[in-house]
């Protein structure tokens, strides 16, 4: 195969060695994790990866990362193109031009019969171009796991002492965090294709009732006023209205700039990337760390944390299995790889439980990597309104559960595999049902 790094939709050597690598790793760990669910097991052995290849398979997913590191499949590397670091985060998924991170891409060429309307799907609906999106609403769980710049781990700090902290912007509660969190999530306070997004939620009084409204930009007369003055934003969030921001935020990674992207005439060509240096980076990371060499394991860690801010390096004492699992949670959000982090560590039952979750729990054990994620929460901005005081025209931010998460979800032992169709079985009596199905 080629060693061509401009190459990004042929199957070159740097596709194939990434290919390997997760391949492997997903193996090693299934043969590992897999002894702590002996539920997820057949007495004929038909599904599972004994343990004994652990080792063999970790090394060679740490020797297939290395192999694109050193540089011998092609000129890799993290992409660091803009001063901006969160700016900078977010063009890795879309700048086409100058990208060493990208290995294999799904792509598509407006003009060329292949786009897609992931853009259209999830813009933020206020100013856009087909004024719909805001499909996919990242949760205030995935939001407070990203760090603060000193490495240590905090929920945004919307109370003290259970009074409300008062911000004089409303982006301020974000501030001081990891910068992939703002190149991943569309963040009250920031904008989109140059347009400031409008999430806020309503205007809290000063006896703590809440004005807000039922349709998007809302306007009403507040107690002792004269005149009608906003009281939701442009972008909601209003409990049970789709498609408005009802986390309190949009997705941002994989959100295309230009113009006409969000457009159904036009939609978009960004690519999807399926294998980049920043996970072959963390899947030698993993692989280094299970096969006992936890300071090769920070060295890599710390690469993917220095693009994104973090000032404090990780040592090999820092290095154990939930910062793995975190850093992966965190780099890689809306890639599509956690579900099946998941199931291959086997802790998809442990974290989707089917419990509800209080508000208490999602705040507590951030970075943990069994923590339970059953539900998602929300916490949205609020405009604080009582003239004379010195909070007034600040904004508050509350933690809730919408209205509308009344379940919780469940992943059962039978969906550690792919069911096997009673068609299938009929047609060949010798497959064996996988396991629980």
């Amino acid at each position: 195969m080629p060693t061509d790094a401009d190459s990004k939709s042929r199957a070159t050597k740097g596709a194939a060695l990434a290919m390997e690598t997760r391949a492997a790793l997903y193996a090693g760990s299934i043969a590992k994790y897999g002894a702590t669910t002996p539920q997820v097991s057949l007495p004929g052995n038909e599904v599972g990866i004994p343990a004994s290849m652990a080792e063999g398979y970790y090394t060679k997913a740490l020797t297939a990362a290395q192999a694109i590191i050193s540089g011998s499949a092609g000129a890799y590397a993290l992409y660091n193109s803009k001063p901006n670091l969160s700016e900078n985060f977010e063009a890795l998924f879309y700048d086409k031009a100058n990208n060493p991170e990208a290995i294999f891409v799904e792509d598509y060429k407006v003009g060329g019969g292949k786009t897609h309307y992931f853009t259209g799907w999830n813009q933020p609906r206020f100013g856009a171009e087909e004024e719909e999106g805001g499909r996919i609403n990242p949760s205030l769980q995935l939001v407070q796991s990203f760090e603060l710049l000193d490495g240590t781990y905090a929920p945004l700090a919307n109370e003290v002492g259970g009074n409300p902290v008062y911000y004089d912007n409303i982006g301020d509660i974000f501030q001081g965090r990891d910068a992939r969190l703002a190149g991943t999530v569309i963040l009250p306070g920031t904008t989109f294709k140059s347009k400031p997004v409008d999430i806020w939620a309503g205007i809290v009084l000063a006896d703590g009732s809440i004005v807000s409204g039922d349709s998007r930009g809302q306007e009403k007369t507040l107690p002792g006023g004269t005149e009608q003055v906003q009281v939701v934003g442009f972008d909601g969030p209003i409990d049970g209205l789709e498609f408005t921001a009802q986390s309190g935020f949009y997705i941002r990674k994989y959100q295309d700039p230009n113009t006409g992207s969000g457009r159904r005439g036009t939609q978009s060509d960004v690519w999807f990337i399926r294998y980049r240096f920043g996970e072959v980076l963390l899947n030698a990371a993993e692989a280094a760390f299970e096969l006992g060499q936890p300071d090769v394991a920070a060295g890599y860690l710390n690469q993917v944390r220095a693009r994104a801010g973090i000032t404090t390096p990780l040592t090999g004492g820092d290095v154990d299995f939930d910062r793995i699992a975190h850093e992966r949670y965190v780099e890689l959000a809306f890639e599509g790889l956690h579900f099946f982090d998941l199931k291959r560590w086997r802790l998809a039952h442990i974290v989707l439980d089917g419990n509800p979750i209080s508000e208490a729990e999602v705040t507590q054990n951030i970075g943990e990597a069994t923590k339970r994620e059953t539900q998602p929460y929300s916490i949205w901005p609020y405009k604080y309104h009582n003239p004379g005081d010195p909070n007034d025209g600040k904004y508050l931010y509350k933690i809730l559960r919408l209205s509308r998460i009344t379940g919780a979800d469940r992943f059962q032992f039978g969906n550690y595999y792919s069911e096997i169709g009673q068609d299938l079985i009929n047609n060949n009596p010798k497959l064996v049902r996988n396991p629980n199905q």
